[in-house]
C-alpha cells in the first residue's frame, strides 16, 4: 500500500529543504520510536541498549502520549521548529488547548489514550507543566548525549538536499530521495505505508525535513489546525549507526590538526563539498584530500555522508566553532 503525494508545477517550485525541527521534536520522536515495536531496530540497536534502562517515572506524562505501536500525539507539528530545547519547551507550554486536543483525538481514534492523559490539553495547568518536565527529562537521556553528532548529521542531510535542488532542480531532488520506501514517479511521490492515501498538495508545496528518530519510514505531517500550512515530509538521514558510537579521544585527533593544507581543507568544507571538489579547490591530490577529510572527521570537526557515487563533507558545530576561532 502506498501514500501518493501529488505535485503540480507550482508545488515543485515551492519545495523547501528545512533543517532539523530541533531537540524537542527529536525527543518526542525518540520516545515514540522506542515504544514502537514495528520500527526496524538495526540502525537504533546500540542506542536502544544505551537508553532503555534509563527511563524514569518522571517521563510518564510524555510516554502516555506515545501509545505502543503508534506514532503518538504529533507534538512536533504543533510546536514547530525550535532550535533549542528551551524554545521547544516554551512552545509546548504555550500550545492552545484546542490544537492539542485535536491531535490527541486523532491519536485516540486508533490507539486509546488513558483518561489521565487528557489533562495536558489545559494550557497553564499542572498537567501541562508535568508534560514539559517529562520532555526535558526524556531529552536528557534520549537525545542530549548524542545531540552534537545528530545535529551535524542532520545538517549534512540538509546540505545534500540543497545541493541536489540547486544542481538538478526539484525533479532531480525528488528522484534523489528514492529508496526502498520512496519512489518518484512524476508528478507523484510514492511512500510505502500500511494504508492507501492520495494526498494532493494543491499548490502549497512541501517541506523536506531530516529527522534522526523518524525511523526508517518517511512520515508525512500536516497541521489539522491550519490546512493552509505547508506539509512536512520527515526523512531519515543516512549513516545513523555512527551516532551512537563512543567518540575517540579528541585530544589525539586534534593533535594531528597542524599545517596550512589542513586549515585550508577545513575552510573549504565550510560550504559543503565532495572529496573531488575539495582536492580541486585546495590544489591537492584526491588521496591527500581523502586523508585530510579522514583526520578532520575523526576529530569531530566534519561529518561525511554519501551522495550518489560521491561523498559530501560538511562542518560539525565544533568544526564551525574552531574555524571561527581561527
Amino acid at each position: 500500500m502506498v501514500w501518493r503525494i501529488h505535485f503540480t508545477a507550482e508545488d515543485l517550485e515551492r519545495i523547501q529543504v528545512r533543517p532539523t525541527l530541533g531537540p524537542l521534536a527529536e525527543t518526542v520522536k525518540a520516545m515514540s520510536l522506542l515504544r514502537c515495536p514495528q520500527q526496524p531496530r538495526a540502525p537504533y540497536r546500540q542506542w536502544r541498549s544505551q537508553v532503555k534502562d534509563r527511563l524514569t517515572p518522571q517521563m510518564t506524562a510524555l510516554t502516555v502520549l506515545c501509545p505502543p505501536g503508534s506514532p503518538g500525539v504529533d507534538l512536533p507539528v504543533l510546536t514547530g521548529t525550535a532550535p533549542t530545547m528551551e524554545q521547544g519547551v516554551q512552545a509546548l507550554l504555550a500550545l492552545p488547548r484546542e490544537h492539542l486536543l485535536l491531535e490527541m483525538e486523532f491519536t485516540d481514534r486508533m490507539h486509546k489514550l488513558p483518561a489521565t492523559a487528557w489533562a495536558v490539553a489545559e494550557t497553564g495547568g499542572q498537567a501541562r507543566l508535568r508534560l514539559a518536565a517529562a520532555a526535558v527529562a526524556a531529552h536528557q537521556v534520549l537525545v542530549e548525549p548524542y545531540w552534537t553528532r545528530m545535529h551535524a548529521c542532520l545538517h549534512a542531510e540538509q546540505v545534500a538536499c540543497l545541493r541536489a535542488l540547486a544542481t538538478a532542480g526539484p525533479d532531480g531532488l525528488l528522484a534523489s530521495l528514492q529508496s526502498e520506501w520512496i519512489r518518484w514517479r512524476p508528478p507523484v511521490l510514492e511512500v510505502l505505508m500500511p494504508t492507501d492515501l492520495d494526498f494532493p498538495l494543491n499548490g502549497r508545496g512541501i517541506a523536506l525535513v531530516p529527522s534522526v528518530f523518524v525511523g526508517q519510514i518517511p512520515m508525512l505531517h500536516t497541521n489539522p489546525s491550519d490546512p493552509a500550512e505547508v506539509p512536512w515530509l520527515m526523512l531519515p538521514p543516512a549513516g545513523l549507526r555512527h551516532l551512537w558510537n563512543n567518540p575517540q579521544s579528541r585530544g589525539a585527533a586534534l593533535a594531528a590538526l597542524v599545517g596550512r593544507n589542513r586549515a585550508a581543507v577545513l575552510r573549504t568544507v565550510a560550504d559543503g563539498c565532495t572529496t573531488t571538489e575539495l582536492a580541486v579547490r585546495v590544489g591537492i591530490s584526491l588521496a591527500a584530500a581523502s586523508q585530510h577529510a579522514s583526520v578532520l572527521r575523526d576529530a569531530g570537526l566534519i561529518v561525511t555522508r554519501r551522495q550518489g557515487s560521491a561523498v559530501l563533507h560538511v562542518l560539525t558545530p565544533l568544526g564551525a566553532e574552531l574555524l571561527r576561532a581561527g
